[in-house]
């Protein structure tokens, strides 16, 4: 989501919108923003039992002309933590994100602008959708779900309603609290005027009666109002041929710095310095549904290459690759967060590994092909809409069941190609010729706009 707030807005302004973000101010949030100066002094946020306050910080996103606005309200924002700290959720979350939700119409009317579509970004904002329809606001709404998994849903028990105000007398409130609980991700599904998800094929999953994610018959009833739009890489940002962060520079032409960057992480991983075998790496969230218990599975019998894993979160995981590279020479493991060091996974792997149970996008094997480094995938959602192994234009491998055995066989597929140096070549230079920035995506958030505009109730 993060890196979707980021990057979209800078291809919209492209399209010729008048676009701007408005966000938390979370601590740390200006590190990155360059010039700050106060937009508005002081916002009334009218909450169910109380009025609270805000100030809104202006600057621009990097290296554009888009607005970013900050609304500051330091009791809620001003945490070591986004969402909670590790391991749990802060208590007060929907308190936190209702009052980011209400604050948007009050910082619109202080920056005395008035859009026509706010695009409403995972289920910390779809209060405002349910804002919108009760309030009668002046602008419509698009919702975009970045990942659907039950986990991300916003769930938060019934009972805590009156603090974000929601009416449970309105019937379509009643799509969305039930068995005790508040959804926001189906609150946003339901109620905005317009909604998608971020790959066509995830699109087409969740829409599956009885898929895991648990929307199918909210899809199925907003019928061409809910579709799937592909994210995209900001390849300005990412870029081999002028990337800061990696040890030479390359591009398709001249593969000559890649190879310089594959022997530069084997020495900063503690891996071999062998140019002859395959590295293939994982840059992944420590979390079940990235396919890491395929890969501790296959563990044993995954030989021939050296294997790198970067990523954080459960301990679980992060034991158990630890303990594995402690004992083998062709495992590592960097437990940590680091997006320089990512760039240079990317940059520096043969292959990347993405086994993920579901991947609703996923950008980070659209980073992989942009580096010149080859995806094993499984196929499913955006892994699927991105990476094929068709003959007549492979980009990678792929492997259709969830199971081992598939996955040790597309990367057995892949060392054979790897053998061959004119087939990986070959494979190299589909995968660096692909086009996954954001300009088609951009044009089909554009018509989703529109089409909001012209949902039943527009202006």
């Amino acid at each position: 989501m993060g890196d979707v707030a980021g990057t979209l807005p800078k291809a919209l302004h492209g399209e010729g919108l008048d676009i701007r973000v408005i966000m938390p101010k979370h601590r740390g949030a200006l590190n990155a923003a360059g010039d700050v100066h106060r937009a508005v002094d002081t916002c009334f946020v009218h909450m169910p039992w109380w009025v609270s306050g805000c100030a809104v910080d202006e600057a621009r996103l990097p290296h554009s002309d888009v607005p970013i606005y900050f609304v500051e309200h330091g009791h809620y924002f001003d945490r070591d933590g986004i969402y909670g700290t590790p391991g749990m959720d802060y208590g007060d979350n929907l308190e936190r994100f209702a009052f980011f939700c209400r604050s948007v119409p009050e910082v619109i009317a202080g920056l005395q602008w008035q859009p026509d579509v706010v695009h409403l970004n995972d289920w910390h904002t779809s209060l405002l959708a349910l804002y919108q329809k009760s309030w009668d606001l002046d602008f419509r709404s698009v919702y975009t779900a970045h990942q659907l998994t039950e986990t991300y849903h916003g769930i938060f028990p019934a009972d805590q309603q009156p603090l974000a105000g929601i009416d449970l007398g309105r019937f379509e409130v009643r799509r969305f609290v039930r068995e005790g609980s508040i959804d926001l991700a189906r609150m946003g599904l339901i109620l905005a005027d317009a909604a998608n998800t971020v790959s066509e094929q995830y699109a087409a999953e969740v829409a599956v009666p009885w898929s895991p994610e648990g929307v199918w018959d909210i899809v199925a009833e907003r019928g061409d109002h809910f579709c799937g739009i592909l994210n995209g890489v900001d390849y300005e940002q990412w870029n081999p041929a002028t990337d800061i962060a990696i040890a030479a520079h390359f591009d398709a032409k001249d593969l000559t710095g890649k190879a310089t960057c594959k022997a530069e992480l084997q020495r900063m991983s503690g891996l071999p310095v062998d140019p002859d075998v395959p590295l293939m790496a994982m840059v992944t969230r420590l979390d079940p549904i990235k396919g890491l218990d395929l890969v501790m599975a296959a563990m044993p019998r995954l030989t021939g290459v050296q294997f790198l894993l970067l990523g954080s979160g459960d301990p679980h995981y992060a034991d158990f690759f630890r303990y594995v590279a402690a004992l083998r020479g062709d495992v590592a493991a960097m437990i940590t967060f680091g997006p320089q060091i990512a760039r240079q996974v990317y940059a520096g792997a043969d292959m990347f590994l993405m086994p993920s149970m579901r991947e609703p996008a996923g950008l980070a094997q659209m980073i992989a092909l942009r580096y010149g480094t080859i995806p094993i995938v499984h196929r499913t959602g955006g892994l699927a809409d991105t990476i094929s192994e068709a003959a007549e234009n492979q980009n990678g491998f792929e492997f259709h069941n969830y199971a081992v055995e598939d996955m040790l066989a597309a990367i057995d597929r892949a060392k054979a190609a790897y053998c061959d140096k004119q087939t990986w070549r070959a494979l190299i230079d589909r995968a660096m010729a692909c086009d996954h920035s954001w300009g088609r995506s951009a044009k089909r958030y554009v018509e989703l706009y529109e089409r909001a505009l012209s949902a039943p109730g527009g202006r």
